[in-house]
């Protein structure tokens, strides 16, 4: 599991797979409590036509942390994996990921729109969030403040994805272990940064009319946020973008439903090219 120093003083760990001759494509976690980890198996049926990257963001995984909220903004992650990818000698890639992570290959399609060949948005919200999950982020942060990461990694997997899967996460207890062990690389100071973060961003979905590039949007039919709803003005917005939705998905459709994600990446992918 390589790691480097980009220019800019971060340390960046990430994960690789596939075929080092093969396209690019940049398959980014989650925010909160995500990391590269849980990213691996959704590219594994394409081994052979890509190269996959899967970065560990800044504050996620084994990349540095930081003890102030403006350090987790999109374009501080969107620089680390330009300066990245610079590193790796990779100019264009096919990005993607799940809820943050699809929502950064978004703005990197807007922000950065050389560097991006297409985009795959598995519940990717360019809004701000929920006054709901607001409310929630309020009512739980004490736990942060505490110290009581554990009890809130419990929760926050609740709410994204519900008890049975934190149940069968835990019928897992090596890789329970593995990801709270990653959460304690945190301080107090930097969680609370990361999810201050998380919870105060504001809605740019206008600005991805901008974007040019081959869009895939896939929607969880049981996700909260973003809707489906929400998701399809995602698609209707951008250019040419085409929506899928994961009937009985939730946020995550690309762990529940992962071989129905996997034939809908897989059609886009030969549609580009890859």
């Amino acid at each position: 599991m390589p790691e480097l120093t980009l220019p800019n003083g971060v340390r960046l760990h990430w994960r690789e797979a596939g075929d080092p001759a093969k396209p690019p494509a940049v398959w980014i976690h989650g925010g909160s409590i995500e990391d590269s980890s849980s990213m691996v198996a959704d590219l594994e049926p394409f081994a052979a036509r890509i190269r996959a990257l899967f970065p560990d963001t800044r504050g996620h995984g084994l990349s540095e942390r930081f003890e102030r909220v403006e350090d987790y903004t999109y374009p501080k992650k969107a620089e680390d994996v330009r300066l990245w990818l610079d590193a790796l000698g990779v100019e264009r890639a096919v990005f993607g990921g799940a809820s943050m992570g699809a929502a950064l290959s978004l703005w990197l399609a807007v922000h950065a729109p050389q560097r991006v060949r297409a985009v795959v948005s598995i519940s990717g919200p360019p809004y701000a969030p929920a006054p709901e999950d607001i409310a929630w982020w309020k009512q739980h942060r004490p736990l942060v403040e505490a110290g009581r990461f554990e009890e809130y990694y419990d929760a926050n997997v609740r709410l994204r994805v519900g008890g049975e899967a934190l149940a069968r996460l835990k019928a897992r207890p090596d890789r329970y272990v593995e990801v709270l062990g990653t959460l304690r690389l945190h301080s107090v100071a930097s969680l609370l940064a990361l999810l201050d973060e998380t919870y105060s961003r504001t809605e740019w979905l206008a600005d991805c009319a901008r974007i040019r590039c081959p869009v895939l949007v896939i929607a969880g039919s049981e996700d909260h946020f973003p809707t489906v709803a929400m998701s399809r003005r995602v698609a209707e917005t951008i250019p040419g973008a085409r929506l899928h939705v994961v009937e009985g998905g939730g946020h995550f459709p690309n762990r529940s439903h992962r071989m129905d994600v996997q034939a809908v990446v897989d059609t886009f992918l030969a549609g580009i090219g890859v």
